[in-house]
């Protein structure tokens, strides 16, 4: 698949085969995340990928999640999914991709080198016949230091993003219902 009809057929994927994907093949997809371009701020560590293996490692996982984000969560619209019955935080994958960022970029830099990096990561898994879910429901959990120290990420490392990964149930048609274009041209 080209990039274009990755890019056209990239979504969400929240269910998966019961089937692992490679180590190389994971891997393959951080090499080709490590491609987005970065701010000469990050020059010496733009990304720090840390990868999670095993259905029910990520379920357990997705278990501590939930209960952090109960415990933890602020009272504000969008955290219904902690008492949505049944709610799985990595969507049933066989794996999960970490980014996390340097502590030390100022303001939200750390964040933006993650998300360039994530969206290549989403884009390769598509090429590559994966499907990729980024999830924002473990972020809270993933940022406390016991789970930090727990996943092996480094002392300075926050994680940023993180993407549910596997072999999709079903074959994914390309998208038609993006939301609508507008297009401001600006001529001198």
């Amino acid at each position: 698949m080209d990039a274009i009809e990755a890019i056209h057929r990239r979504r969400s994927i929240r269910v998966f085969l019961d089937r692992p994907v490679e180590r190389t093949l994971l891997a393959e997809l951080i090499v080709d995340a490590a491609h987005a371009p970065f701010t000469p701020s990050a020059r010496m560590g733009a990304w720090q990928f840390a990868v999670v293996l095993g259905r029910q490692q990520l379920a357990d996982y997705g278990a501590c999640a939930l209960d952090y984000a109960r415990a933890h969560r602020p009272q504000l619209a969008g955290y219904e999914w902690t008492e949505r019955p049944g709610f799985s935080v990595f969507h049933g994958a066989p794996a999960a991709v970490v980014i996390s960022g340097p502590e030390a970029l100022p303001g939200t830099l750390a964040l933006e080198e993650c998300t360039r990096a994530g969206q290549l990561l989403d884009i390769a898994a598509t090429a590559r016949g994966l499907g990729a879910c980024w999830v924002g429901s473990p972020m809270p959990w993933l940022r406390d230091p016991a789970t930090r120290a727990e996943l092996g990420i480094p002392e300075g490392w926050i994680p940023q993003a993180a993407f549910a990964i596997g072999w999709p149930a079903s074959e994914q048609p390309a998208r038609a219902d993006r939301p609508p274009l507008e297009i401001q041209w600006i001529e001198g």
